[in-house]
């Protein structure tokens, strides 16, 4: 039989809920390598059922973690025991108790799975009854499902419930345990921060003066975080050695932790990096007494900022240690960061981010931003780093000598003498203030409804004006103060003059929605005669009604996303480049003397948006085999917007990288050759005729024939050739045909061929789909005017209300005339839960995605061979970003008559040789379908 599993003692303590969660991922697991075996096609399929609950009971589990929801005992007990009917009798020492057996079963697979593929297989073939009855395999499949059924209905009851009660019941109704139910994974923050930054704005101001000969001007940027993450037990190190640690964050409770702060502070406008250590004291709340092994020495009194921070010019890429103790800053150490900052680039602002890097923003940054500054408000409502008027123009990012953007977001504020008032002189704006913050006296929580407005600005990777100005809604300040009035009309929409609000472009049941309409809702935010809250109170709301569905929004995308890790999961993050992994490596190898020194540039930048050099600095070191390649391939991909003085054009070896690449194409254009080209063809026929086999098997027994309501696709394309066979008999399945290329014609002929081959395969893959035409480009195999393009996209949203847009063309930047309108309408389609298909290029590693399959609200499909094997001619895919793809070589498809050879009979005349992504497209419409 083998080697018998070891028990593990530890095993006893483990809650039955924990044991589930364990046994499920072991299982599930487990299944993904029995079903590729070679076994009976029946266990196959068992074993993929069976991988399917398991990952329902762990999503079960992990939503009840977030939301503290009950356990039905008996369902979990019905599932354990279906579980453990699956392993052998005999083994684990024979124990009698068949939950210390599973306990057993998790702990060596948990070591098995660090071990070769070989041995996973032969643990699997070892403890799983492989080969059981068919019969006996049912009743598990059956037993399962049930079980997954009965929990996730059970669960949204629970949530319902909870909903209901949870304005009624008092603050401890986050701390419930239930059948083993922690809320660690969801709990109620420390409110401890908020004191601990105010106490740090006040030290700043009093030690801000000097008796220099000229006064300086100062100013502060604070890292934002949720200040999320697990406890850690105090270090009774040395200081030096405590310095090296990473970040760590307060909880109640624990009266010795120690709350850093990073931030920047600027003298001249020149920022140092410091950190800012507060220790609370056991009795007092936060002025603390250290632990004895950090007061090892004696650390001085800050008597001036000047002072201090003239300490770390001496050497470079130094960070000041400060400590804040009873309101007084002290002199703790300088120490060497890990965060060099490009000190010659200014940093970014959020909103300058919407205006002219729209393209940094994917869904998971986003969601991370949007908890991230969400965390803000509830730490820093009250305090003076979230001063009036502040929003998106605030919050800043710094780039690094390696040419990165971490996501770690900055409250940048100006720094008065302590006891400074803001005396404005007669006639200045001070009457204008006080308008406006009678517009907003209905809100008792201002933060809130600046947090709202970024919240709905960072969704749509728009500024707030630029929404105001697309629904035609004046605002009352143009100077850029936004108050409640405006965010209602803009977002609500104004019902007399029949404006839609933007809120229609959110689905009504995301939990972003939620906790918008909470930061608006004015009535959260006072008691029953209509005062404001009491602080306590009011952060409790902001976290039950605001904070929390802004974790649900960010984890029901992201699962994978640890909410008390986020705040370093983040700093990992490059926002520059759509949120891909920063390497470590390369970021501690390089530094400023081998890189060039430059801002950010101020003109729309490529997609992928890259940074280019100035003339010059190409000449000099290229650093690491790593830089110079990544140099190429940002030169490669911003060619067609060098200038011929640009310094592009003094690469002299690197000139013949440089790619002969069209402004803007349809992808079809890849001919094949001859025999290698038929047998290409022959392999895809193959595989198609795979693909409806299980196609047919598994999808279509379970769907309506004919649909009940057959998916709308809307074509943007060459148009089609009408007369051929391939639509003569599905002439019904056209719905609708516009030319919006030559508005004066009704025909859509084709003459590109693009269209046609386009429209064909659809039907092929998706016969009982409505298809809408347009005409949007005539013969050459160009892409037309943008405003064409948003046109026939508008028609398709408003007037054909269809499901499915498909465009398989694109530009290879952002850079075009019609630009913004055309982001515009995809947002549109996009907010109407249109999807929008593009196809990735065809310039394969020379040039990233094309737009609009760039864009965030686009699916992007490369393109494969028909063993998966990525096209040469596809695009290399992204890291840390969603990549689809599917067979786009030698695809059979139709082809326009007037187009076909004279030697070719009209039954052949099909485009075998053509090339392109509409294989991933109209497969993912088939599902879209379903």
């Amino acid at each position: 039989m083998g080697t018998p599993l070891a028990p593990e003692g530890e095993g006893e303590s483990e809650s039955e809920v924990d044991l589930f969660q364990r046994v499920s991922q072991t299982f599930r697991q487990m299944a993904e390598i029995a079903r590729n075996i070679d076994t009976h096609e029946e266990e196959k399929i068992f074993y993929s059922h069976l991988a399917l609950h398991c990952m329902r009971f762990e999503v079960c589990i992990e939503r009840a973690r977030q939301v503290s929801s009950r356990f039905n005992g008996d369902v979990i007990d019905r599932a354990l025991s279906c579980l453990y009917s699956l392993i052998p009798e005999t083994g684990f020492y024979e124990l009698a108790y068949h939950k210390l057996r599973l306990q057993d079963l998790n702990a060596s697979w948990d070591k098995t799975r660090k071990q070769e593929h070989n041995a996973q297989v032969k643990f699997v073939t070892q403890w799983m009854k492989i080969g059981s009855p068919e019969d006996h395999l049912n009743r598990i499949d059956g037993g399962l499902e049930d079980c997954a059924d009965v929990l996730e209905r059970q669960q949204k009851q629970q949530q319902q419930q909870q909903q209901r009660r949870r304005q009624q019941q008092p603050e401890n109704v986050l701390q419930k345990h239930s059948h083993g139910i922690s809320s660690a994974g969801n709990y109620e923050p420390s409110y401890v921060v908020w004191k601990a930054a105010q106490a740090l704005f006040e030290a700043l101001q009093k030690c801000r003066g000097c008796s220099c000969s000229k006064q300086h001007e100062f100013g502060a940027k604070l890292e934002l975080g949720t200040y999320r993450r697990p406890v850690k037990k105090a270090d009774n190190k040395s200081s030096t050695t405590r310095s090296k640690a990473s970040l760590v964050r307060c909880r109640d409770g624990d009266p010795t932790r120690i709350l850093d702060f990073d931030m920047f502070l600027s003298m001249e406008h020149k920022w140092h990096e410091v950190r800012v250590q507060t220790v609370r004291e056991r009795v007092v709340g936060f002025a603390m007494d250290a632990p004895p092994a950090v007061e090892a020495h004696k650390a001085k009194v800050v008597e001036t900022l000047c002072k201090s921070i003239d300490s770390t010019k001496s050497t470079a890429w130094q960070r000041l240690v400060l400590k804040l103790k009873k309101g007084q800053l002290f002199n703790e150490r300088v120490e060497k960061t890990n965060f060099w900052i490009d000190k010659s680039a200014e940093p970014i602002s959020l909103l300058k981010c919407f205006e002219e890097r729209c393209e940094f923003f994917t869904e998971k940054t986003k969601r991370i931003l949007s908890l991230i500054i969400g965390y803000a408000v509830l730490h820093l409502n009250r305090t003076s780093w979230l001063q009036p008027g502040w929003g998106s123009a605030n919050i800043k990012f710094f780039q690094t000598t390696t040419r990165k953007t971490p996501l770690r977001p900055f409250i940048q504020v100006d720094l008065p003498e302590a006891g400074a008032t803001t005396d404005v002189e007669p006639g200045s704006d001070d009457k204008d203030a006080a308008y406006f913050e009678d517009l907003d006296a209905g809100h008792p929580c201002p933060a809130l409804i600046a947090l709202a407005v970024v919240l709905i600005e960072i969704y749509f990777a728009k500024p707030f004006t630029k929404l105001a100005q697309m629904s035609g809604i004046p605002l009352e300040n143009s100077s850029g103060h936004i108050t409640l009035v405006d965010v209602y009309q803009v977002f609500n929409g104004e019902d007399e003059n029949e404006i839609e609000g933007w809120r229609s472009q959110i689905p009504e049941d995301s939990p972003l929605l939620k906790a918008i309409d909470s930061c608006l809702d004015t009535t959260k935010w006072e008691d029953e005669e209509g005062d404001p809250l009491d602080n306590a109170t009011i952060k409790f709301r902001i976290y039950q009604d605001v904070i929390r569905p802004l974790e649900l929004h960010l984890t029901s995308g992201f699962s994978s996303i640890p909410l008390d890790g986020v705040d370093d999961y983040a700093r990992q993050l490059d926002f520059g480049q759509w949120g891909q992994v920063i390497n470590d490596h390369e970021s501690q190898t390089l530094t400023s003397s081998t890189l060039p020194q430059e801002q950010l540039m101020h003109q729309r930048s490529p997609s992928p948006a890259v940074i280019l050099l100035d003339s010059g600095q190409l000449g000099v070191q290229l650093g690491s085999p790593a830089l110079q390649k990544l140099l190429l391939h940002q030169i490669s991909m911003v060619n067609s917007f060098a200038s011929p003085s640009s310094s592009l054009m003094s690469l002299g070896s690197f000139s013949s990288c440089e790619p002969n690449y069209r402004a803007s194409q349809f992808f079809d254009d890849e001919i094949g050759d001859g025999g290698y080209s038929n047998a290409k063809t022959r392999d895809y026929i193959k595989w198609r005729s795979e693909y409806e086999n299980v196609y047919s098997k598994c999808i279509r027994a379970y769907l309506l024939d004919p649909p009940s309501r057959p998916v709308k696709i809307a074509i943007l394309d060459t148009g089609i050739d009408r007369g051929h066979d391939a639509f003569e008999a599905r002439e019904e399945n056209i719905k609708a045909k516009l030319n919006f290329y030559n508005n004066s014609q009704r025909s859509i002929t084709d003459l590109n061929g693009h269209g046609t081959f386009t429209a064909s395969l659809i039907l092929d893959y998706a016969p009982d789909a409505e298809l809408y035409i347009a005409k949007i480009a005539d013969k050459e195999n160009t892409t037309p005017n943008a405003k064409i393009v948003v046109d026939a996209l508008n028609h398709a949203i408003d007037k054909w209300n269809v499901d499915i847009i498909s465009l398989s063309f694109g530009w290879p930047s952002t850079s075009f005339e019609g630009y913004e309108e055309l982001e515009d309408a995809i947002d549109r389609a996009h907010g109407k839960k249109i999807l929008i298909f593009a196809a990735a290029s065809n310039s394969g590693g020379k040039l990233g995605r094309a737009y609009p399959a760039s864009s965030s609200q686009v699916i992007c499909v490369h393109s494969t061979d028909t063993l998966g094997t990525p096209s040469r001619f596809s695009p290399t895919a992204e890291p840390d970003n969603l990549n689809f793809a599917t067979v786009g070589e030698s695809i059979e498809s139709a082809w326009p008559m007037l187009l076909c050879n004279d030697l070719e009979s009209p039954q052949s005349c099909i485009s075998s040789q053509k090339k392109g992504k509409y294989g991933g497209v109209v497969e993912e419409m088939r599902q879209a379908r379903t």
